[in-house]
């Protein structure tokens, strides 16, 4: 009897180490595959910081671009602005053109702001000579 019951502990020591090892072996496998997820997060997010990184990079040469044609821009200004001064300064034909009042028509042109897209500018013409569909012939 006691050999059996030495036999019982035994198979059920035995038994009990088993479910431990298989409790342990399904605990690092889903350890594992949260590693492997966790790796493949982690270079999802290193490939998607390269690709802001790069267009940040890209983005910053394109404004220093513009910013370079900005200045060559604002400098081709000053530049035809100082001509425009010393030409009406030191050509009396010039100046004399220069000094004359604008048509009237120009003036009101000039009174209103920039048309900005269709419906401004069909906004801005009067009421009594509204814009003809497109394609239709002149009214007579």
């Amino acid at each position: 009897m006691e050999l059996i019951a030495k036999g019982l502990i035994s198979l059920l020591g035995i038994g009990a180490l088993c479910l431990v090892i298989y409790v342990q072996r399904d605990s690092v496998t889903v350890a594992k595959e949260r590693a492997e997820t966790a790796e493949q997060i982690t270079r999802d997010r290193d490939g998607t910081i390269k690709t802001l990184t790069d267009a940040v990079a890209r983005d910053r040469q394109a404004a220093a671009k513009l910013q370079t044609a900005r200045d060559n821009i604002a400098a081709t200004l000053t530049e035809r602005e100082n001509l425009i001064e010393s030409l009406v300064h030191d050509n009396p034909t010039i100046r004399s053109w220069f000094d004359t009042a604008l048509p009237d028509a120009v003036v009101r042109l000039r009174e209103h702001p920039a048309a900005t897209g269709a419906n401004a500018y069909g906004q801005r013409l009067p009421s009594d000579h509204p814009l003809q569909p497109a394609g239709s012939g002149p009214q007579d």
